[in-house]
């Protein structure tokens, strides 16, 4: 939906499970046109507008709708849908039994990386109005863990500015602008702001007139949350650093207070699907860092983990629930995504994504708990959330 000053809100697909572009046909009539129809009957989307959804673009749906963009195009007015960004992080089977980090192949050393992003972008121009910039989300390189050749700095470099360069022909072919929004993330190429400022400064911005109108940055604000990080100096760092916000994906961590009296709580959220880094900060302030939630858990944890006075996870938890238990240990970074919706430089972020793509995943009584047991009924919480919030903020549009 369109906010009053401009901006776009809408929700990330990559909450569905699907590999085609028939198959992303098929699901967009299913949840995201049950959503549309719990806005429209709840008073928060007029009856002429269009839902927006971000479109997640795995590598074989963003071939096809990038050879075709006619049945998707068709697709999105029959339901009342419009896109306005893509996800084209992950670009395989994102709902495997196991993934971990296969989301991070290929990584952008790789030309399957450069294909599909830019296929994913193709797709997005031939849906956007001819006045509107589009944005492409996509993760900051490789796993770090990976070490070299895939995490390569300098192979990263070549293929983000190749992209550039991909992006600006693109526009010269449609007139449609597309940013592409490096996401960082926990345990990836680029994991704080302070991290993100220093290499667009380093190795993207001086790269010419093509990586500064086409590169920028992905918010997760689950991500920089699980960080400790302070929404509004971290917008304020990127702004000094000359970087574009993109993106801003709505989204909220996971918190565990007193770890060493509670840890048990969080095993029925160590699942075996994703990664859920775990950044621990100690009574001294000194942040300790895992790659996935059951090494936290483990007998033989760290110290700095076991000792730990909070544990910040990244699991994507519903974004209206700030308390995840009875007790009050087990909650979440709705604070710090409050202060992010409430700052003001947020307000030159063209594109806001609810993206709580590892709802599925919740523990069943945590679902029933919330009052949210279908996801329709979360992802309608979400926007309420969200419009609410948004609306309470100094000077805001929405």
């Amino acid at each position: 939906m369109r906010l009053r000053d401009g901006r776009l809100l809408g929700y990330c697909t990559n909450v569905h499970a699907y590999a085609t572009l028939p198959q992303l046909l098929e699901r967009l009539g299913r949840e995201p046109a049950e959503l549309r129809q719990r806005l429209l009957r709840a008073g928060r989307l007029a009856a002429h507008e269009p839902l927006a959804v971000g479109l997640w673009l795995p590598a074989q749906a963003a071939r096809e709708a990038a050879n075709d963009p006619a049945p998707l195009r068709a697709r999105l007015a029959q339901l009342g849908l419009r896109a306005f960004t893509v996800n084209a992080f992950p670009l395989s089977d994102f709902h495997a039994a196991r993934v971990k980090d296969a989301v991070f192949r290929p990584a952008w050393g790789e030309p399957q990386r450069l294909e599909a992003t830019l296929h994913a972008a193709e797709a997005l121009a031939a849906l956007l109005p001819e006045d509107e910039v589009g944005s492409v989300s996509t993760h900051t390189g490789a796993w770090r863990a990976w070490g070299a050749p895939l995490a390569d700095e300098d192979a990263i470099v070549r293929g983000l500015l190749a992209a550039a360069d991909g992006l600006a022909a693109l526009r010269a072919r449609t007139g449609r602008r597309i940013v592409l929004a490096l996401e960082p993330e926990p345990g990836s190429s680029l994991e704080t702001t302070d991290e993100a400022c220093d290499f667009f400064a380093r190795r993207l911005l001086p790269a010419g007139e093509a990586a500064r109108a086409h590169l920028g940055l992905c918010f997760d604000a689950c991500h920089q949350a699980v960080e400790y990080e302070e929404p509004a100096a971290a917008l304020a760092a990127l702004a000094r650093a000359g970087v574009t916000v993109a993106k801003v994906q709505v989204s909220a961590a996971l918190v565990l207070r007193d770890p060493a009296r509670h840890a048990a709580l969080l095993a029925p959220w160590a699942e075996d699907r994703w990664f859920h880094q775990v950044v621990a900060r100690g009574a001294d302030g000194r942040l300790a860092r895992l790659a996935d939630l059951p090494l936290a858990l483990a007998p033989d944890a760290p110290r700095a983990v076991r000792e730990a006075v909070e544990w910040r996870v990244h699991f994507h938890v519903p974004v209206f629930a700030e308390r995840l238990d009875a007790g009050g240990a087990l909650r979440s970074t709705q604070p710090e995504l409050r202060a992010l919706l409430a700052c003001p430089a947020l307000r030159d972020v063209p594109h806001l994504e609810l993206e709580t793509y590892s709802y599925g995943l919740l523990p069943a009584e945590r679902r029933a708990a919330l009052g949210a047991p279908t996801l329709p009924e979360a992802l309608e919480r979400e926007f309420a959330f969200t419009l609410d919030e948004l609306a309470r903020a100094p000077g805001a549009g929405g």
